[in-house]
């Protein structure tokens, strides 16, 4: 079969596969999220040491996108492309402890301007307000944190916090008339697969076969009860959720990007585009959409925004990259989607303004197209090709493109950052002594 009539066929599926009738009542909105996620630590993408039942059986409920990216390998600046629809050049938080662009639409206030209340759990140092500023929009916006992962201090909370947080503030809300009757959009984000792993006992994965360790075995395994742990927790979460917030309801569950181990000599995320950091798990279920679906169209966080508001009927704003997924009507049978990923430096440092500071190149930028993958390093000043159709996991680098496209590969990854929008901030975020404590613990600072 043709590169093209495979895209036809899964522009068909997915158009099939997700369907626009609304419910009478206005629904609810779940955005669950992972920090650090890789897709195939969970069963549902056929991680064979997971043990990942609540999201499994979210995937068996509905719509699993099995060919999902990122924009960045950083929390913030990743977030707030799915907040926005915006790459981290645009919103402006191009890096953690970057704060993003004031001026742009955010989704809980384009919903909260529908009438709904908005209310977020995070659990990661990088998400607090005054750093990326993504608590625009919510009325409830809880940062706070009670757990140390190592001798810096307190610093994230556990998933069983979380949890448990978030579900005392459903219980004060179900039992309050002005607002139980209101539309919800619901976020709680989890951050315990983020390094250094700890191994949680009693979800830890069989050991490997002494000779099937490796170098790294045993950071991977802490790193895969870390997941199934954090599942868990999503579990008991769920439970109230179906208990507390009653009437019909989207679920999104998504990372906000990837965790390389070892592959291509990295450990860790947000330094490089392969496709470990690049890859997340989403999974989108609900009213009308069918249960234990499985799309292969390529699709992004970027896609987020614009397909709620599809979903909810309302408008999205103009100027997003992203578009929307249901039902992809819009995009010509044969039309390849390219898709964008960024790597980047460490946190934005400096306490000083960056007030007349020059645009930055971040490290790499990547584009995916037809089967095939150009990667352009800024620092090496460098550009290389992968033939993902037979080289998945990136391991062999092409000098040439294994695809011949008019404009080539190369020369459109080069228009598309030129022609990119890019945001630089008056002056930077002032970072705290205890900012900066964190995040060197979390690895964004060397």
């Amino acid at each position: 079969m043709t590169v093209a009539g495979r895209r036809l066929l899964l522009t068909t599926a997915l158009a099939a596969a997700i369907c626009t009738p609304l419910p009478a009542a206005e629904p609810h909105f779940v955005l669950l999220s992972v920090d650090t996620l890789r897709a195939d630590a969970l069963g549902a993408y056929g991680g064979e040491t997971a043990t990942t039942p609540t999201i499994d059986a979210l995937a068996a409920g509905g719509v699993l996108f099995e060919d999902a990216h990122t924009t960045i390998g950083k929390t913030g600046p990743a977030f707030a492309s799915v907040f926005t629809s915006l790459y981290p050049p645009t919103h402006g938080a191009r890096r953690n402890a970057q704060r993003m662009r004031g001026d742009i639409p955010v989704l809980a206030e384009i919903l909260g301007e529908a009438g709904y209340e908005a209310a977020a759990f995070i659990s990661n140092w990088t998400l607090r307000s005054d750093l990326v500023g993504l608590n625009r929009g919510f009325d409830h916006y809880d940062e706070d944190f009670t757990e140390a992962r190592n001798a810096v201090g307190v610093m994230e909370r556990h998933a069983d916090d979380v949890a448990r947080t978030a579900e005392r503030w459903l219980r004060r809300r179900a039992g309050d008339e002005d607002r139980s009757g209101r539309p919800l959009f619901l976020w709680v984000h989890f951050s315990d697969p983020h390094s250094p792993y700890l191994e949680r006992t009693g979800f830890t994965p069989p050991r490997p076969p002494r000779e099937q360790r490796g170098s790294g075995w045993q950071r991977r395994w802490r790193y895969q009860s870390e997941v199934n742990y954090v599942d868990h927790w999503l579990g008991r979460l769920s439970e109230a959720i179906d208990e507390l917030l009653t009437g019909p309801r989207y679920t999104l569950f998504l990372s906000d990007h990837g965790e390389s181990m070892g592959e291509h000599g990295y450990w860790g995320h947000g330094k490089n585009v392969h496709w470990p950091n690049a890859r997340i798990p989403m999974i989108l279920a609900g009213p009308g959409i069918p249960e234990g679906r499985r799309v292969g169209t390529a699709v992004g966080v970027v896609d987020v925004l614009p397909t709620l508001l599809d979903l909810l009927e309302l408008e999205a704003p103009a100027d997003v990259t992203g578009r929307s997924l249901v039902p992809i009507g819009d995009e010509p049978p044969g039309e390849a989607r390219p898709r964008y990923v960024i790597g980047d430096k460490h946190s934005a440092l400096m306490a000083r303004s960056r007030r007349n500071a020059p645009y930055e190149d971040p490290l790499q930028i990547s584009m995916e197209l037809d089967g095939a993958k150009v990667l352009h390093d800024f620092s090496k000043r460098q550009t290389v090709y992968f033939d993902l159709t037979v080289d998945p996991q990136e391991e062999r680098p092409l000098p040439a493109p294994p695809v011949d496209l008019v404009p080539p590969l190369g020369r459109r990854l080069v228009n598309w950052y030129r022609d990119l929008p890019k945001y630089e901030a008056k002056s930077g975020t002032v970072l705290s002594e205890e900012d900066v404590r964190q995040l060197k613990s979390l690895g964004y600072i060397d």
